[in-house]
């Protein structure tokens, strides 16, 4: 008689962002940001996915004050919360 064992593994990534607040105008509040290379690490994509994501409107881009575009931390947030739920409805 042969055992089949199974195993599953699940990790919650925490991404703690502190620094710089800048105005997003698509949320219309102070916002913490964040770089894409870093939001493509926060949702486990490429920079690519990051791309289309912008130009999707899901994650918001931010000016900088030094002239740099990064992502507002809230549309991170949101985009990550909706990846974890698209995820764990593959899995079922």
């Amino acid at each position: 008689m042969k055992k089949k064992t199974q195993v599953t593994i699940r990790t919650r990534q925490t991404v703690f962002v502190h620094g710089l607040r800048v105005r997003c105008h698509q949320c219309g509040a102070e916002v913490p940001i964040v770089s894409a290379d870093n939001a493509a690490g926060v949702l486990q994509t490429t920079p690519d996915e990051i791309r289309g994501l912008l130009a999707s409107g899901n994650l918001h881009a931010v000016d900088e004050p030094s002239g740099a575009q990064v992502i507002c931390g809230n549309s991170l947030t949101a985009a990550s919360s909706e990846n974890e739920i698209s995820n764990q409805g593959e899995r079922q």
